[in-house]
């Protein structure tokens, strides 16, 4: 008898640990236990918010093998909804629109939160925090136009919700969709009136996204986004502003909230003089409202700046940057292609026909070369697995236009194999991979001159080099525009 305890026991002891042994993974979210379960209090949106800042390919494991995280999620953001609104705000937590939050929750929880919120507002019209919450689901992700009954919503909000920054800034992108000058303008108006409290600009670049200590975006990333971020905006202001005619009934009303927007601009400069993405964005305002003058003196000041850095020191590779920007604005390519090369010599492959790669296989232990993909447009992507956000960009390009000649090589720059074969087990991939554990000094990377990831080299189907550095955002727009080129 006493045998058959000791054996219960070890078997009981076991089952505990296999989890652990063959899959810590599977069982990380229950470091969380408590947290996670508490539906009534913000524990479950800081385990949420932990992970989807710090590890968001953990997320599916805490979807799939938690269901009380959904639970509890769901009892908390019904409860921030059913809550209303406080002096002009939500209980909502902060920056839904910001991080995109609600378009990382499985399909099924997020339906049933957009119908309580819908129920909430059938009953209580009045309620922002439910309009609110409606709004962001029908907005749907950036670059998607949104969803019938969204205009109607997020209107509501904004008048619900006179303090609340985010719906202000989700309604100017919706409206870029069909150049609803309307829309888009009362949503900026909207903003910077509510933005008053986050006037004074901050030492922080805007492109960072850095928080103030309040948790809400400055308005100079507000600004920011809404100008230069196109991951996020289909139209900017100075979009609008150029399309309208010298008589329409709009333009006055643009053409002072394009003159807010060169203040913030202006402002952010005096912090970070040389800041080339504010830079750029101010002189694109400049340009609209024909400020010619203005456009020049901008020019002027950051060159000095550049120069006066490369003085100090000759090998600022920011400020060769920096002055091969100034010129390629200024229509100076050849000048600023040097400044370019200058800064980094991977450049000088742009034009050239990349040469090929010997002595390379894949993961199946399989040569592989350029020439295996001759007549095709090609990716070369120098990467790693920490990299998990880019995949589904990837992907959709390679979904998209894979039948009509295009495909990519991965090159991984990881130190282990072991892992990136996980990765790979975990999240398959359909093209070719290679691995060589020397990451910066592996052949391929010293063949090119490979220093920073991720690293992207677009070839044209003679292998010749469109960019080195085409960015995911915009990887779907190169190849489309060199596969249509191809068949003029």
């Amino acid at each position: 008898m006493k045998s058959t305890c000791v054996y219960v026991i070890l078997l009981g002891i076991l089952f505990w640990l296999c989890p652990i042994l063959l899959n810590k993974s599977f069982c990380e979210p229950q470091k969380s236990d408590d947290k996670m379960m508490k539906g009534d209090t913000g524990d479950v949106w800081d385990v949420f918010s932990d992970v989807y800042h710090n590890d968001r390919g953990k997320l599916e494991t805490y979807w799939a093998g938690v269901p009380e995280f959904q639970a509890a999620l769901a009892v908390y953001l019904k409860a921030r909804i059913d809550a209303g609104v406080v002096n002009g705000e939500t209980s909502l937590p902060p920056d839904l629109v910001w991080y995109e939050f609600i378009w990382s929750f499985p399909e099924k929880l997020r339906k049933d939160l957009y119908e309580h919120a819908q129920g909430v507002l059938e009953s209580s019209p009045e309620n922002g925090a439910a309009a609110k919450f409606a709004a962001i689901v029908l907005a749907k992700i950036p670059w998607h136009p949104p969803q019938d009954g969204f205009w109607d919503v997020v209107e509501k909000a904004m008048v619900l919700l006179p303090n609340d920054v985010e719906v202000c800034y989700l309604a100017f992108e919706k409206a870029g969709f069909d150049y609803l000058h309307e829309e888009a303008v009362t949503a900026l108006e909207r903003l910077f009136e509510r933005h008053q409290a986050h006037q004074t600009p901050t030492e922080t670049s805007p492109f960072q996204r850095d928080l103030q200590e309040n948790g809400k975006p400055a308005l100079s990333q507000w600004v920011y986004r809404f100008c230069y971020d196109y991951a996020y905006v289909t139209s900017r202001p100075n979009d609008f502003y150029q399309r309208l005619e010298d008589d329409h009934p709009l333009r006055e009303r643009w053409t002072t909230v394009l003159g807010k927007i060169e203040q913030v601009f202006e402002e952010q400069l005096k912090l970070t003089p040389d800041d080339w993405n504010n830079t750029r964005m101010l002189v694109e305002i400049h340009e609209a409202l024909g400020n010619t003058e203005a456009v020049q003196a901008v020019f002027q000041r950051l060159q000095l700046v550049f120069e006066d850095r490369l003085k100090q020191n000759p090998d600022d590779r920011a400020a060769w940057n920096g002055l091969a920007n100034l010129h390629e604005k200024l229509g100076n390519s050849e000048l600023a292609h040097a400044y370019r090369v200058t800064a980094d010599p991977i450049w000088a492959w742009v034009g050239q026909v990349l040469p090929d790669f010997s002595s390379a296989v894949d993961l199946d232990g399989k040569p592989i070369s350029l020439a295996d993909y001759r007549g095709k447009i090609v990716l070369l992507d120098f990467s790693a697995t920490r990299y998990t956000d880019r995949i589904p960009t990837l992907e959709a390009v390679y979904e998209k236009y894979h039948n009509r000649g295009f495909d990519i090589i991965g090159i991984s720059v990881d130190v282990d194999e072991t892992v990136l074969h996980e990765f790979i087990e975990e999240n398959p991939l359909p093209w070719r991979q290679i691995f060589d554990g020397k990451r910066y000094e592996g052949p391929l990377a010293q063949q090119y001159g490979v220093r920073s990831i991720p690293k992207m080299f677009l070839l044209d189907r003679e292998s010749k080099v469109i960019s080195v550095n085409v960015r995911d955002s915009i990887l779907d727009k190169f190849v489309a525009e060199e596969i249509e080129r191809k068949m003029d």
